[in-house]
């Protein structure tokens, strides 16, 4: 063989070779670049599906929120003996057995049953006072679990696992 035999085989060999690595490179590229896409897609996926849950349950939520700012409203009112002390038991016996049952969760309804249990037997205003704290805080947990935000609680409670809605 000459040298310019040799010459052209070796430039035809490196110009194989580097087709080769160019079109590996292009697959290498493109596996890269389709995985970050589809993880892209799959956090796009889920943040859409949120927030139409969000949508879905918008009414509900919104009415949860309306019911559950009214009742600790009245339980305050219940607790601190005032002179709308009388109409915010009736009140919150309307919520109790009516408009509550739509919205509420467990622990709202475990505060809710304590606080007319308590109202029944005549409590202490002290313990009435607790008693509507703890459905208050109660609406807090709940709230925060229903629209999937953990901006209505407390430091301690972000540290114990939320249940899902």
């Amino acid at each position: 063989m000459t040298e310019k035999s040799t010459a052209q085989s070796f430039a035809g060999n490196v110009s194989a070779l580097l087709a080769i690595a160019t079109f590996a490179w292009g697959i290498y590229t493109y596996k890269q670049t389709s995985a970050a896409q589809l993880e892209k897609d799959k956090a796009d996926a889920i943040r859409t599906s949120e927030t139409r849950r969000i949508e879905a349950t918008r009414p509900f939520l919104d009415k949860q929120l309306s019911l559950y700012t009214h009742v600790t409203e009245i339980a305050g009112r219940i607790a601190t003996n005032d002179e709308t002390f009388q109409a915010a038991k009736g009140e919150f016996r309307r919520l109790y057995y009516g408009e509550m049952g739509l919205v509420e969760q467990a622990e709202v309804e475990v505060a809710m049953v304590q606080l007319n249990a308590a109202i029944n037997a005549q409590a202490s205003q002290e313990d009435l006072g607790v008693l509507a704290l703890k459905l208050a805080h109660a609406c807090r947990k709940e709230l925060a679990a229903s629209w999937g935000t953990n901006a209505w609680l407390r430091d301690q409670e972000l540290q114990r696992p939320q249940p899902k809605p």
